[in-house]
């Protein structure tokens, strides 16, 4: 039985921890990529959480009537090259171009309804996707916070600011401006909600972007028995 180890047992064991301990940076390196990979994510997640719910709202205040009639917004833009975004004469002045002569059809209202400016929360009721601009607000995982975001890694120092503007409709030579960053004089037909997340523990800012359009809605064709 031998009593120590030979001087190659003992080679092969220093170069083994020594590969061990050249590798632990790499894999230390590895784990923090992990997660601040999924706490991007994360917040990712609840951004578009965030973003699904204002596109449920009603594109404009105005866009619905006492009659539940949702309809198109005339707009007073400053930067229309075209007609196309106004009511035809032609078609009893409460349709544009494209739009199909029918009835229940998207149309405009029949006396002009113009799009609310400047952007904001009129009351104390969140009734349209612009009441959410210049929203501003923490979120910790707090289980009495009402902004709480249980359950995810993402919750140290998360800030969310929300902005809704209108940006350039697309004029003549089909330019859509998906970078303004300041509104128009006046009211368009495309409304931009940006939802921004920033957080000490993420690589830069979470911002996504969704575009909602005044083009009204179809009224439910229903049969009378």
């Amino acid at each position: 039985m031998r009593k120590a180890a030979s001087m190659i047992e003992l080679v092969i064991a220093i170069v083994v921890m020594g590969i061990a301990m050249m590798t632990l940076p790499m894999m230390l390196t590895t784990v923090q990529s992990n997660n601040t990979f999924a706490m991007q994510q994360e917040a990712i997640l609840i951004a578009r959480t965030q973003m699904g719910d204002i596109t449920t709202y009603p594109w404009d205040e105005y866009s619905t009537n006492s009659n539940s009639d949702f309809a198109v917004l005339d707009t007073n833009s400053s930067d229309l090259t075209s007609s196309i975004y106004k009511r035809s004469p032609d078609q009893n002045s409460t349709r544009r171009v494209g739009h199909v002569k029918g009835n229940k059809r998207r149309k405009f209202f029949s006396t002009k309804v113009y799009a609310s400016y400047p952007l904001g929360q009129e009351g104390t009721e969140y009734d349209d996707i612009d009441d959410f601009n210049d929203e501003n607000k923490g979120l910790s995982n707090d289980a009495n916070d009402t902004n709480a975001t249980i359950g995810y890694k993402v919750y140290k120092d998360l800030n969310m600011t929300i902005s809704v503007k209108y940006i350039s409709d697309i004029n003549s030579t089909a330019i859509f401006d998906f970078n303004q960053t300041s509104a128009p004089i006046g009211t368009t037909n495309i409304k931009m909600i940006q939802v921004s997340l920033t957080n000490s523990q993420l690589d830069g800012n979470i911002s996504l972007r969704a575009f909602s359009c005044n083009i009204g809605a179809n009224q439910l064709l229903r049969r009378t028995f």
